[in-house]
């Protein structure tokens, strides 16, 4: 009997999310793809090269040792590796997942021509890595103008009966607990240690191949993340059982050098395929009936995954390809270099320049750049917010992002970036755009004590930027914006302004940005 041939993409790294069968078989050839058009695409961040082909790798030996017969190799793309194999094996039905990014669709649409000369079915399958497929959130988006995530989050809970009393009702009495969840982190209390996965020898091997590879982005020596199932289901339980009861007060708080807090790093994981979604949900709904985790917590927890993640990659298939264009605030300007190298050493690329001078900034990007994450605040509140008081082009701060986060993807960084972060969508994401002063970042963080700048100045030498800056953007767009409902109060207190004032930030903004290095086309 000719066989058929499952491929499995690279976020796909386990029997739990693959679309393999649940017991080997003679007719079934599993295709797993190293794809030298795909790794040369960005600037990968090297942890995140790590994470995908240790758990590809790791993968494959699984599948052997289980007993399913695997075709692992290097390939110039996924298409192509595809279409070999096919023919190398006789196969008369390819089958794989559908696409998760807008990359791999076209590769499908040329694949499905070639396959097609020769005579081989092409099947795709619904991602078994989400919760809903994706007609699901095209059907809810049908007629909207904007799209809400708390309303589809609601619907999902009740359609998946996730934290719902006997009657239906929301446990806790709301179905949002954000305004628990805003506390900043407790003076002098030391952060956790950071969870920790310790390399095998596949992972050491993969860990030493990507420190020789040139034009990539950050250090690969504190990789720690799990690259198998069983660790990954560890992980899960040691945040369950360890940092899940404090981890909802605390989700938006801030610390120089630490990447997590107690936030999980599960998106890596889930994103990778070494999870399943709704598994990590249950986990956490069972903590809470339990009674070892609060309402609060595995609330704001919860709708992390099933509302935020189940959303943001419903509107980016509804948005694309436009998303990858949206400016709506028509920002002009290129990627700071600081994003790559907020030292200013020329670590990345050689090239030294003006070290980035805010701590904030810098230190969130050494957290990226030493551990390939730092946790959403710090994305939204400080690295997109002042790319988005600069004017930076959404496009080109999407791009740092899908490089340089082992949990991103296209799929669910560029709505994040030009979305959320940015407003590049006209807000059919966010109501208003998520911008702030330095008082947002004195609140939440310990980042203005030591930093150079003084946060409670607006202007002069010693002026935190984010404040001039902050003032700048809302007087640019104050015609956008005079009548909207949550941006009118900006408005009036910025007219409270004594003119002169209101010109110094907006002329020290424009020497500022002025001065900001832009990385290299």
């Amino acid at each position: 009997m000719p066989p058929t041939l499952a491929f499995v993409a690279p976020w796909e790294s386990s029997r739990a999310v693959a679309n393999l069968p649940r017991t080997p078989r003679d007719d079934v050839i599993v295709l797993l793809v190293e794809s030298i058009e795909k790794g040369a695409q960005l600037p990968w961040h090297r942890q995140k090269l790590v994470l995908v082909l240790s758990a590809m790798r790791h993968f494959a030996e699984a599948l052997r040792a289980a007993g399913y017969r695997v075709d692992h190799r290097v390939a110039p793309s996924y298409r192509e590796a595809i279409r070999d194999a096919a023919r190398e094996h006789g196969a008369t039905r390819v089958v794989a997942t559908e696409p998760r990014e807008w990359f791999l669709k076209d590769e499908f649409d040329v694949l499905r021509g070639w396959l097609a000369e020769d005579g081989v079915a092409f099947v795709e399958r619904p991602d078994r890595g989400f919760v809903v497929p994706r007609a699901r959130f095209e059907t809810w988006a049908a007629g909207r103008k904007e799209l809400r995530m708390e309303w589809f989050y609601r619907e999902l809970r009740r359609e998946h009966d996730v934290l719902l009393d006997a009657a239906g009702k929301p446990e806790g009495g709301a179905w949002n607990f954000d305004h628990d969840n805003r506390q900043p982190w407790p003076k002098g209390r030391p952060a956790p240690p950071r969870l920790r996965a310790e390399p095998d020898a596949v992972t050491r091997k993969v860990m030493a191949q990507v420190a020789e590879w040139r034009g990539l982005f950050g250090r690969v020596e504190s990789f720690a993340l799990p690259v198998t199932r069983a660790a990954a289901k560890a992980w899960l339980e040691q945040f369950v059982v360890e940092r899940l009861a404090e981890f909802g007060p605390y989700e938006d708080a801030m610390l120089a050098g630490e990447p997590d807090l107690l936030h999980s790093g599960l998106s890596s994981l889930l994103n990778v395929g070494l999870l399943a979604p709704m598994e990590v949900i249950r986990r956490a709904e069972q903590a809470y009936r339990e009674g070892t985790a609060p309402i609060a917590s595995v609330e704001g927890f919860v709708r992390q995954i099933l509302g935020w993640r189940e959303y943001v990659r419903g509107v980016y298939w509804h948005l694309m390809p436009g998303l990858r264009i949206a400016n709506a605030l028509e920002a002009p300007m290129g990627l700071p270099q600081w994003y790559w190298d907020p030292d200013g050493d020329g670590s990345y690329d050689g090239t030294a320049h003006p070290a980035c001078g805010m701590r904030c900034l810098a230190d969130s990007v050494r957290q990226v750049r030493d551990h390939g994450r730092t946790h959403h605040i710090n994305r939204l509140m400080i690295q997109g917010n002042i790319a988005t008081l600069l004017g930076v082009r959404p496009e080109a701060l999407s791009r740092w992002f899908w490089a340089a986060f082992t949990d991103a993807y296209e799929w669910v960084e560029l709505p994040n970036v030009a979305g959320m972060a940015t407003w590049g969508d006209g807000g059919v994401m966010a109501s208003k755009p998520y911008v702030a002063s330095g008082q947002y970042v004195k609140r939440m963080s310990d980042y203005c004590t030591g930093c150079r700048y003084d946060v409670k100045q607006r202007t002069g030498p010693d002026a935190c930027p984010l404040n001039y800056l902050y003032w700048d953007f809302i007087a640019r767009h104050r015609e956008r914006f005079a009548s909207h409902p949550r941006m009118a109060q900006m408005i009036r207190t910025l007219d409270r302004m004594k003119p002169e004032e209101v010109a110094a930030m907006r002329g020290e903004a424009a020497v500022f940005r002025a001065a900001v290095p832009i990385e290299k086309a």
